[in-house]
């Protein structure tokens, strides 16, 4: 079966979708919606897309797209799944974040499910060579009873980047349930990224349903790499170490380094994302199992607001952080 497929938002990060669906000989790019008209042509003309709309809503009636990736800042991402969902379209595929605040998060769940269009959020570490390596070695117990995740990422804040570092970590727990967070950010001064409010800082401790514990870092406070340490009762394995190496592994008989193979991981997502709509098993990054790492994001905000550790399901479908900012218990 072949699909029609539309880019919602032409800037960076849009060129990975592009690209990914590109390689698909099932998959005809029709049209694209930028409101930046100089941005909408270029991008025209770098991936052949032969039609630019200044109206996203304009291409949804249109082209009639069975597939629209949504790329645009975080608070349009709601508005334009839930448009897409009721147009028609079979799947959308929204970049990470989700959305900025847990509600929103929720409708996109519910638009889609109602219009029957399946919803695709961009989580594509999944597809890491490294992480699957350590979720298989994990499983074959080569360092124990994995007790501890420490992830760290010293570029942006929670929702920016945040995202695929709780993410990452809900993949390595085998999407074990997240009972209880206890969490803290920092924002000294105000400050906006991709059209939202954002922190410059946070911690998270994270309790899972099956005993593993995570602890995060994330923003200003945390080293500058994208990076895991998974402690179990008989070894450790380190992902995306300083030092340069993909993988090492420590137990009682050495040290192993491993330098794996490079991954597309965008384009295994889409990999995915098709095979789904060909009848294929779900899709590992559906909105409903996004909405559970988004959970888990606004857990870290609410701890800090109510300065308590948070147990889920989280009662709060607003943003926390601007409920602080509006409490002036941030600036």
């Amino acid at each position: 079966m072949s699909y029609r497929y539309a880019i919602l938002g032409c800037g960076r990060v849009a060129g990975g979708h592009a690209n990914a669906y590109a390689n698909r000989d099932d998959v005809d790019t029709v049209a694209g919606a930028e409101v930046d008209a100089a941005r909408g042509r270029e991008f025209a003309e770098a991936h052949g897309i032969p039609t630019m709309h200044d109206d996203y809503r304009e291409l949804l009636a249109e082209d009639a797209p069975d597939i629209v990736s949504v790329c645009t800042w975080p608070p349009l991402h709601a508005e334009m799944t839930k448009a897409a969902a009721e147009a028609g379209v079979k799947l959308v595929h929204c970049e990470k974040p989700m959305a900025v605040s847990l509600g929103e998060c929720k409708e996109m769940v519910a638009a889609c499910d109602a219009n029957g269009a399946k919803l695709v959020i961009g989580h594509q570490h999944r597809w890491d060579a490294n992480a699957n390596q350590a979720l298989k070695l994990v499983a074959e117990g080569a360092i124990g009873q994995l007790q501890w995740i420490y992830a760290y990422c010293g570029s942006r804040d929670l929702l920016a980047n945040g995202t695929h570092v709780v993410d990452l970590a809900r993949f390595l727990v085998g999407d074990s349930p997240a009972r209880m967070v206890m969490g803290q950010i920092d924002r000294p001064e105000p400050k906006v990224d991709f059209g939202h409010e954002v922190e410059h800082a946070a911690i998270a401790h994270i309790y899972f349903e099956n005993g593993v514990r995570a602890f995060i870092e994330q923003g200003d406070v945390a080293p500058p790499p994208y990076a895991f340490q998974l402690v179990g009762t008989a070894g450790t394995i380190s992902l995306n170490a300083p030092e340069g190496y993909a993988m090492r592994v420590i137990t009682a008989e050495g040290e192993r380094r491993m330098d794996l193979p490079p991954t597309n991981a965008k384009r295994a997502e889409v990999d995915a994302i098709l095979a789904w709509l060909d009848g294929g098993p779900p899709h590992p990054c559906r909105g409903e199992n996004a909405v559970k790492t988004h959970e888990i994001l606004m857990s870290v905000y609410e701890s800090s607001r109510l300065h308590a550790a948070v147990h889920l399901p989280l009662g709060n479908d607003d943003f926390p952080l601007l409920q602080m900012i509006d409490d002036g218990d941030v600036p």
